[in-house]
């Protein structure tokens, strides 16, 4: 049976939401860590891309690429602030 629109929007929100958990400089490292370990592959991300129809291996390389960038940011940061 195919999912209606509705499910996939579902299934790409909750990819975004873990993308903004990732990006967000005062999240808690809980959801962080959570964020992180949902984006770089687990089962739940499968099982989400599969419903919004994004292939899952695009979805983990572009979550290291932000990933790496939101790390090397906020190491910038700190650089920055320790004088």
């Amino acid at each position: 049976m195919p999912l209606s629109a509705a499910h996939r929007s579902l299934a790409a929100g909750v990819i975004r939401q873990a993308v903004r958990d990732v990006r967000n400089p005062n999240g808690t490292p809980d959801d962080t860590a959570s964020a992180r370990s949902f984006l770089s592959g687990s089962p739940m991300l499968s099982y989400w891309c599969e419903i919004a129809d994004l292939d899952l291996n695009c979805v983990v390389e572009w979550a290291r690429t932000l990933v790496a960038d939101c790390d090397a940011g906020r190491r910038g940061r700190g650089s920055r602030e320790v004088h």
